[in-house]
């Protein structure tokens, strides 16, 4: 296996080839990873960013934190299992709009600004 030099400033990125990590970390980090489409960065092309977003969507398990935000939570997971789909069939502007409309549904403390 050989090491390949991640986006250090997003949260979650050290997790993209590891374990589970919040559903909104997941996101932040995915984007990070997608926010320069016309050269991907590698943890995109070799599926860890893909495997990032679906771990942590087992994580979540459709739970919500906070009673309300079971709702936004589902829209949210929705939008990240499109965004899957997009990662998987290497539709990279889907994938990132994708993740862009999970954003959007996540509830304000679950993606802090930054």
């Amino acid at each position: 296996m050989t090491a390949v030099a991640r986006p250090a400033a997003h949260d979650g990125a050290a997790h993209a080839a590891g374990g589970p990590v919040d559903l909104g970390a997941a996101v932040r980090a995915a984007l990070g990873y997608l926010a320069d489409l016309s050269v991907p960065a590698p943890a995109v092309r070799d599926g860890r960013v893909d495997h990032m977003l679906r771990s942590a969507l087992t994580a979540h398990g459709g739970a919500a934190t906070v009673p309300g935000q079971r709702q936004a939570m589902n829209e949210a997971a929705a939008a990240v299992r499109t965004a899957c789909a997009h990662l998987a069939a290497a539709e990279l502007e889907d994938a990132y709009l994708a993740l862009r409309a999970a954003v959007d549904r996540l509830p304000r403390g679950v993606v802090p600004d930054g």
